[in-house]
């Protein structure tokens, strides 16, 4: 890691790994309601509408200006009920469960999925 590497941390126990699409199959809205609906092992329609939580066009447009850098460090994190959600620029996406907490380690350490 350089010395101007941001490296942000959670404290909760991960649970799925995904990664949206940045060619524009898929929307990073998309790939997160697919990532919590296998977190909580339940059908997409069966979550709360993402509205409720974040706003997927804003989050969409924020995402998609980068197209995918890999030098991009922007991270966004929010919650959907008991999970955790953290996404990057580079279309990684990361669900953990809130109520399980661990110690804090960075949220993609070194992670290529």
């Amino acid at each position: 890691m350089s010395s101007g590497d941001m490296t942000i941390y959670r404290s909760c126990t991960p649970v799925v790994d995904s990664r949206y699409e940045t060619d524009g199959s898929q929307t990073p809205s998309e790939a997160i309601i697919e990532a919590v609906a296998t977190a909580a092992d339940v059908e997409p329609i069966e979550l709360p509408p993402l509205y409720e939580f974040i706003d997927p066009d804003a989050l969409d447009t924020l995402f998609q200006q980068h197209e995918g850098a890999s030098d991009s460090e922007a991270v966004l994190s929010f919650r959907i009920d008991n999970w955790n959600v953290f996404v990057r620029a580079d279309g990684r996406l990361r669900v953990c469960d809130g109520t399980k907490p661990i110690e804090p380690k960075p949220v993609f350490e070194n992670s290529t999925t």
